[in-house]
């Protein structure tokens, strides 16, 4: 993962989160979760319920993914894709890790190609 990925140094943290430290380490990572978005997730089935009380690295994975993906997808597009990938603890972190790098190469790529487009375009105008 890269650094500026915020769960570059996930295995410093407990393989096991209460609600409130898995909010501290998105607070740590300029993350804007709330607990209510965690519940929500949970109530719409696209993060997995913790176990008891505790949530995994790979429920922040998700987490995370989720997040990043939601600034471009609705949330029943982002289910549909993540679901089957998913187990009942979330993401691992190497299916994570898989899909970060294929988002910040469509990112990259957009920004290269298409965004440039549609200033030319503009340009027309």
């Amino acid at each position: 993962m890269p650094t500026h990925d915020p769960l570059h140094d996930i295995h410093h943290y407990s393989p096991t989160l209460t609600i409130k430290q898995l909010l501290t380490f998105c607070e740590r990572k300029s993350l804007p979760i709330t607990r209510a978005m965690v519940q929500n997730y949970i109530r719409e089935g696209l993060l997995p319920s913790p176990n008891g009380r505790f949530y995994s690295h790979k429920h922040l994975a998700a987490l995370v993914l989720i997040h990043r993906l939601k600034r471009i997808y609705d949330i029943p597009s982002i289910k549909k894709a993540l679901q089957p990938l998913m187990d009942d603890e979330g993401l691992s972190l190497e299916k994570y890790a898989e899909l970060s790098e294929a988002f910040d190469a469509a990112c990259a790529q957009w920004n290269a190609q298409i965004l440039p487009a549609f200033g030319d375009a503009l340009r027309l105008m």
